[in-house]
């Protein structure tokens, strides 16, 4: 019923590529998914790891075949062979920017492949499978290079602050410890590493570095954490590392056992359980200045929770900075009277101490932002610090709020119903763009052939809120269909009750951008109607289990409410339609070429 396929496909990784164009399929790959990545091929007892190569592009990957069809986030892969077809099914998770995880029903199932289509449905893995660790095979890919060629960016550690540490690593013949709290862990200078000093060892001393590659969500409490090991320059441990890690809310105390090797599960039970496994206790706070230390002022009520690259409790505020990769703990030192603005006094993870001021808007519920004035002093001078000329009217940073509770919920999509046009510079693409009433919150943007309605690419965004300014409307949303934690803003006008222009305004909505001169232009249409009788475009929901469709990752953490009254805008209700049939794509490879142009108008 199927034939072994092991791994020697790895010595024909172009068959895919320069053969397989003509081979028509029915899903792609979207564009946050497309680059080169590694992956562990082999392991000894020694601890050598051997990784592969393979490439993920528009429609395929290099090793496993064609994207053939989707089954939410399962895939059905299928590989052409001289008087056949295999095929296989994969779920497929992305992780973070630069690491996927793939799941297979078994590990036997990773080496082999069906010659029955069926077969291979039957073996995707299962909804109930994925829940619970170690039901399924995984495998984990790291992205070297995106789309485009260009080598990946660094990733924030989910972990700051400073820790003393104590170590203890799996070694049959002798202890391998750090005993005590001598040993050290720091983020200086960079946010996106770890720097450990392992002291008062057993082994003689020496320092390592973690570059965080991504994290998320794992069993229970714990969180997985990927990143890079410094030891492999020497062959001492694998280039890629997988940790789980839990933190108590309360004393602040970091767990953390790392796996043998460059998967999740080898030697890798829990946060305590694992080949290597370190405990992180928190520093002692150094005093801050008498300014800033008596709590005289405090941030908004409002603000207080966990945002993007934000958490606020009280008078304390620490920012991780993506840009700079600094992290600053911002106390408020001080309140402009009748203004937006609020003195502050900050420091890094490396020390470095500063006064500023802070500009803070509320956009709705759910959006922050904020400015940090272009000058910072070692004076506390309110007056240069918090004058208007230290600002830049059109540089803000916008921020989603994470712990989102239903009572706060009104992060809606301005639009309702459908709306139609064409790709600027890119007439024969159409662009659609629709909500849903069951789910307002949710919008949903696709882009295909004008010509033969074949789709080439599909996006869903859960809307945080939106605003009005400069008779502009910008919209925050998260992207639901790759990784948790992408935002995204975007900027229209109304130009009718029957025409929009919209342009996207990168992560941080950027000002300054003319959607009438730059953007798309958007049509209604289908006439008003009522949502009272459930009518929409057939958009397959999160979790459905019929039909191959969408290609979507649920996130766990926003909370859709299906009928709840919402706020919108003045934009009329739009009609939705019950689509009869869908159409099935065949995308060429030479399409990626498409791809890279619509990431330049609508990202």
């Amino acid at each position: 019923m199927y034939r072994e396929w092991n791994f020697i496909v790895f010595l024909v990784q172009g068959f895919v590529t320069f053969v397989c164009p003509t081979i028509r399929a029915s899903c792609y790959f979207s564009q946050q998914f497309q680059g080169e990545y590694v992956m562990q091929n082999s392991a000894n007892s020694g601890g050598g790891i051997q990784y592969s190569n393979l490439t993920i592009s528009p429609n395929s990957i290099s090793i496993w075949g064609n994207c053939h069809k989707r089954h939410g986030n399962n895939v059905i892969l299928m590989f052409n062979y001289t008087d056949t077809s295999c095929y296989t099914c994969f779920h497929l998770k992305m992780r973070s920017t630069n690491v996927l995880q793939v799941f297979a029903s078994s590990q036997e199932t990773i080496s082999k492949c069906f010659t029955n289509e069926g077969l291979a449905e039957s073996n995707c893995p299962s909804k109930e499978s994925l829940e619970t660790r170690g039901q399924t095979a995984e495998i984990l890919l790291f992205k070297t290079r995106d789309d485009q060629g260009a080598f990946t960016q660094k990733q924030y550690c989910p972990i700051d602050g400073k820790y003393y540490t104590n170590y203890k690593g799996k070694n049959h013949l002798r202890a391998h410890e750090c005993i005590g709290f001598n040993s050290t862990v720091n983020s200086c200078p960079s946010g996106s590493t770890l720097n450990f000093r392992l002291r008062s060892c057993t082994f003689d001393s020496y320092d390592l570095r973690f570059e965080c590659l991504g994290y998320w969500k794992g069993p229970r409490d714990e969180n997985f954490l990927v990143f890079t090991d410094s030891r492999h320059l020497d062959g001492q441990k694998p280039k890629y590392r997988c940790a789980l890690y839990k933190q108590d809310k309360i004393t602040g105390k970091i767990e953390m056992a790392v796996s043998k090797d460059s998967t999740c599960t080898s030697d890798l039970s829990n946060a305590t359980n694992g080949f290597e496994t370190f405990v992180l206790a928190p520093k002692t706070e150094t005093p801050w200045p008498a300014e800033v230390s008596f709590g005289i002022c405090s941030f908004p009520k409002w603000m207080v929770g966990t945002w993007e690259y934000v958490r606020v409790e009280g008078d304390t505020m620490v920012y991780k900075d993506h840009t700079s990769f600094k992290t600053y703990t911002i106390k408020c030192a001080g309140v402009q009277q009748d203004s937006d603005k609020y003195l502050i006094f900050s420091r890094t993870q490396c020390d470095e101490e500063s006064f500023n001021c802070m500009r803070i808007a509320s956009r709705s519920k759910n959006i922050l932002e904020f400015q940090l004035g272009t000058n910072s002093s070692s004076n506390k001078d309110v007056y240069t610090l918090c004058s208007d000329e230290n600002f830049d009217d059109n540089s803000w940073v916008t921020q989603g709020r994470l712990d989102i509770i239903p009572t706060m919920q009104n992060g809606l999509c301005p639009i309702t119903g459908e709306y139609t046009g064409r790709i600027p510079d890119a007439p024969d693409l159409c662009a659609k763009l629709w909500s849903d009433c069951r789910a307002p919150e949710l919008m949903y943007y696709q882009v295909s052939e004008c010509s033969t309605e074949e789709i080439y690419e599909e996006r869903e965004y859960q809307c945080l809120g939106h605003w009005k300014e400069a008779n502009l409307l910008y919209t925050y949303t998260e992207r639901r269909d790759v990784a948790d934690g992408t935002y995204e803003c975007f900027v229209g006008s109304i130009i009718s009750d029957k025409e929009i222009n919209i342009k996207e305004a990168g992560e941080h909505c950027q000002r300054n951008i003319d959607p009438q001169k730059y953007g798309m232009r958007l049509t209604k249409t289908k006439p008003i109607y009522s949502c009272v009788d459930k009518s929409t475009t057939n958009v397959p929901r999160i979790g459905q289990t019929s039909g191959f469709t969408r290609f979507t990752t649920p996130n766990s953490r926003r909370i859709t409410n299906y009928g709840k009254t919402i706020e919108s805008n003045a934009i009329p209700e739009l009609p939705k339609e019950n689509r009869t049939s869908r159409h099935k794509v065949s995308i060429p490879l030479t399409y990626g070429l498409i791809l890279i142009i619509l990431s330049k108008f609508f990202v």
